[in-house]
């Protein structure tokens, strides 16, 4: 990659901030709040290591269409979109890195979920594709443009750093804790998952009364959650770790389950690089999680040998240090093809 010997700049943008703030990478306080701020700094730091004297400008940003004169010629993570859309500036930067991804499942990958969350995807796609439109309308349409953009994970949340004990010495078999809509219809497929989810839950507990499978789903606006710190726990004592979908097709609790070596078992699970080959275990439907649950803790050995291919997964992909390899690499590439043309 062609480097300027120069040091790299980066820059914060959060919602509450009226513009991007520069950040010092050496001097970030130590014990940051528990939100997936800490995964993305962590991957700027990073990428600060491996571009030294690139001289190229980083702005990790939650918006899509507010434009600074420091993100002209930066390379972009913008984190939060839940809708596929393409930012407003997307033809002034350098580069685009962004969760949630980049472009809607195939329609055909959508139509095998179960009956409840298909339809359900499929009118938020609608409106997504209502977005963009209305977006356009206002900002103009970013055209087709050579600026590359790319996809990364969600990161974790809720998650302490930890250190977790062999697969094999945890005391908990199976678990899940998180929030549930109150009771009531609803469009949000994430919403209809959790609940086939905990119908299978509420399933496997009953017919596998020799082990331990912890559940705890509060409703949204009962206020009882774990705190980073217990939850972080209670994740790191389980053997197999159950993830739903969350408002797309992805949820945080998938990434923070891998980094700890979790079995995780999961919703199909949508076409990105980064889910190439992992060792998840997905159902097509809720409904046979009994006997996945019942397979998987009668064999020891596989619940090892996943859960080290789960740790490897995250040391290998998902890790802060593997995704800014990631797009130190795609940079580079971005470099050579235009020098090509």
């Amino acid at each position: 990659m062609y480097t300027l010997d120069m040091p790299n700049r980066f820059f914060l943008w959060l919602y509450s901030y009226a513009k991007p703030v520069q950040l010092n990478l050496g001097n970030l306080p130590p014990d940051l709040p528990a939100t997936d701020l800490r995964y993305f700094l962590r991957i700027l730091q990073h990428l600060d290591q491996l571009l030294p004297g690139a001289g190229m400008t980083f702005v990790l940003t939650w918006h899509l269409d507010a434009f600074h004169e420091v993100m002209k010629d930066a390379v972009i993570l913008l984190v939060g979109d839940e809708q596929y859309q393409t930012p407003s500036y997307q033809r002034h930067v350098r580069a685009i890195f962004k969760t949630g991804g980049i472009r809607p499942n195939p329609v055909r990958d959508t139509l095998r979920l179960p009956c409840p969350i298909a339809w359900r995807a499929l009118l938020r796609d609608a409106r997504n594709r209502g977005t963009r439109i209305k977006r356009w309308w206002r900002h103009g349409s970013p055209g087709k443009v050579g600026t590359p953009m790319g996809e990364i994970p969600l990161g974790y949340f809720q998650l302490r750093d930890a250190d977790p004990a062999p697969v094999e010495q945890r005391p908990v078999d199976g678990f899940f804790a998180g929030v549930q809509a109150d009771s009531g219809w609803t469009l949000r497929a994430s919403v209809a998952a959790r609940k086939q989810m905990a119908a299978g839950l509420a399933a496997a507990q009953a017919a596998l009364p020799q082990y331990r499978i912890e559940s705890l789903l509060a409703p949204f606006t009962s206020g009882k959650r774990l705190g980073p710190e217990a939850y972080t726990q209670a994740l790191a004592s389980a053997k197999i770790a159950l993830a739903p979908r969350g408002n797309l097709d992805e949820t945080f609790r998938l990434f923070e389950a891998a980094k700890l070596g979790c079995v995780i078992v999961s919703d199909p699970l949508p076409q990105r690089w980064y889910y190439q080959g992992c060792p998840v275990v997905s159902i097509p439907n809720w409904s046979v999680l009994p006997g996945v649950l019942k397979g998987l803790l009668a064999d020891p050995a596989k619940l090892a040998e996943l859960s080290l291919r789960t740790r490897q997964w995250w040391d290998s992909t998902l890790s802060e240090a593997a995704v800014a390899k990631h797009i130190a690499q795609q940079l580079a590439n971005a470099d050579c093809r235009d020098l090509q043309e």
